[in-house]
């Protein structure tokens, strides 16, 4: 049994590096964190909502996370932008986003109920 309404450290700042991904497991869900190219900080269900595959495997282009399987590209709200050789996209495309907080050299996030996160109870860790 998990606590899924509390902030838990994610990662240091420095684990993620502009145009790259990592993936992670939280509370045994698999999420994927990347730093667009603004410098947001971006945590989504680690799995492609077209053939579940690992998002952690795919490649970040500006602010687009995009999968290597068959191209679909997402942007760092988990709202899926493009799908190749597709015209209307169905909002079952889009993945889970986690709500994540930069702070203090540490990446916060929040595995709850997103409307309950609220950034200004992380605890200060100079």
């Amino acid at each position: 049994m998990f606590i899924y309404n509390a902030w838990y450290v994610a990662a240091f700042a420095a684990d993620i590096e502009p145009g790259k991904t990592l993936g992670r497991r939280y509370l045994n869900k698999a999420v994927v964190l990347f730093r667009t190219e603004d410098g947001e900080i971006a945590a989504l269900e680690d799995r492609c909502s077209h053939r579940a595959m690992p998002l952690s495997a795919g490649h970040v282009e500006g602010n687009i996370l995009r999968c290597c399987y068959h191209g679909v590209e997402f942007d760092g709200r988990g709202t899926c932008t493009r799908i190749p050789n597709q015209a209307r996209i169905p909002a079952s495309a889009n993945v889970r986003l986690y709500p994540v907080v930069e702070k203090d050299h540490l990446i916060w996030i929040w595995m709850g109920e997103p409307a309950l996160a609220d950034p200004s109870v992380i605890v200060d860790s100079p």
